[in-house]
């Protein structure tokens, strides 16, 4: 009879049969948030349905056809480097594999980062229908990602304490779910009035007594609003939104999350300095931010779906007195 530790199992050890384990290990040894473990299950899972071995043979040229066969962005790809390569040092640590095949793959560079906004205004309003018929809180929660492009995870991350909306200083304070440190964002009646309005109205409908660890986005069980649970509301708004395509017999949404934050941020340089827009989004490397000025200019994207179209000639007009 075989030992937890030892390589010879009555049943071969794979990544879909070790996820969970790994996955509680982590989080109780490292404090990990429920966000963080939900991308680690999301790549592991990706990569389990492909990569059916057993863990000890799996080999790294394995790993190296499992992502090339995605075609992903290499800031996808990375994440799931690094998911794969957590999980098999614990796999060697208590003996279910041999050595680490991730060791040899080395991340993936970005020729050039290319945003992709929403293009067609068509599309983003009819997106901002369905948002607005959402219930409550993902009608607020994307009304936070579309229209002030606030990271998903930074959004889940809120807590009641985080939002200030003192008259003439309402303010976000998002943490930085890159840099780990937090930096206000600013909340501004032109650029951003449905998060805005929003916000008073749910910060009011919790009522008194909410401390400010409290989470701001709650579950119907009363826990911190969850990434799967929001990417579920999400498929629902863009189909109704009719932005599905059929991708391998399936309904697909025609856009992602992050698209949100894309379109975000292409509709704030067309309002603001790229300075101010740098600080909004949490860029740490002004190229980031530049490009989609660079997006606005030659591609004369036409944003913030018609709600603040009325303001631009008058801001930059103000801008070049």
């Amino acid at each position: 009879m075989s030992t937890t530790g030892s390589l010879t199992t009555h049943r071969p050890r794979t990544i879909a049969s070790e996820l969970e384990a790994f996955l509680s290990d982590i989080k109780s040894e490292h404090g990990l948030s429920n966000n963080t473990i939900t991308s680690y299950r999301c790549d592991l899972r990706t990569a389990a349905a492909v990569i059916t071995k057993s863990l000890e043979a799996v080999s790294t040229s394995d790993i190296k056809d499992f992502l090339d066969s995605r075609d992903e962005q290499p800031g996808t790809t990375n994440r799931r480097i690094a998911s794969l390569g957590r999980f098999f040092r614990w796999a060697v640590v208590r003996g279910y594999s041999l050595y680490n095949p991730l060791d040899q793959v080395g991340a993936r560079y970005h020729a050039e980062h290319r945003p992709q906004p929403i293009a067609s205004e068509a599309e983003r309003r009819a997106l901002d229908t369905a948002i607005a018929s959402c219930p409550q809180p993902y009608r607020l929660i994307f009304t936070l990602l579309r229209e002030i492009g606030v990271r998903t995870d930074e959004v889940l991350n809120l807590n009641v304490g985080d939002v200030i909306l003192e008259p003439g200083r309402e303010v976000l304070l998002v943490q930085d779910s890159k840099g780990g440190t937090k930096r206000m964002v600013a909340l501004t009646p032109d650029a951003m009035p449905r998060s805005l309005r929003g916000l008073r109205g749910w910060i009011r409908d919790m009522g008194d007594g909410i401390t400010p660890e409290t989470p701001l986005f709650r579950s119907s069980r009363g826990n911190r609003a969850s990434y799967d649970t929001l990417h579920r509301r999400w498929v629902q708004v863009c189909k109704q939104a009719r932005l599905v395509d059929i991708v391998d017999g399936r309904e697909t949404p025609r856009y992602t999350l992050h698209h949100l934050r894309h379109t975000a941020a292409a509709e704030l340089i067309a309002f603001y300095p790229e300075q101010v827009v740098r600080r909004i989004l949490g860029h740490r490397d002004p190229r980031s931010t530049r490009r989609y000025a660079e997006i606005v200019r030659t591609n004369g994207y036409n944003g913030h779906g018609g709600h603040a179209n009325n303001h631009l000639p008058q801001r930059r007009e103000q801008q070049a007195s």
